[in-house]
């Protein structure tokens, strides 16, 4: 009989310290960059890196939008999504006179997107201000 080496796995300790989401309070593995949950960096890497700063930069719109607590932030979301809104009508518009169909429905996708953006932005914040009044009473 041959003595093979035991394969199996070394099983993981209890007591293994966990990376904490301060976003959400999610433990996650240590080393990780971003949060399992709820997708916010954990550290400078994760919001400095070419690539990764792309998804930190996504969770703060993200946060923006569901989450808005002053009206700065509504207000910042309309500005930059509006003018986003307005270029999308205008692509719209030229592709409408020029009979290109993917820019026509490229554009109205996009608008799509910038508008939900904005109202549900600003539905999450008359929502959160509605619950802060009637806290207060």
């Amino acid at each position: 009989m041959s003595s093979a080496p035991d394969l199996k796995p070394d099983p993981q300790p209890e007591n293994e310290e966990k990376e904490l989401c301060m976003q959400c309070l999610t433990d996650n593995q240590p080393g990780s960059p971003f949060c399992q949950s709820c997708g916010a960096p954990l550290n400078s890497y994760a919001a400095t890196g070419p690539f990764e700063s792309l998804f930190a930069e996504g969770h703060v719109y993200r946060r923006a939008a569901e989450q808005p607590r002053l009206l700065i932030v509504v207000l910042g979301m309309w500005l930059i999504f509006g003018i986003t809104a307005l270029g999308e009508i205008t692509i719209t518009v030229i592709s409408w006179e020029m009979d290109n169909l993917f820019g026509v429905l490229t554009g109205i996708g996009l608008l799509a997107v910038s508008l939900l953006l904005v109202g549900k932005t600003t539905k999450n914040y008359l929502q959160r201000q509605v619950t802060k009044s009637q806290d207060h009473r």
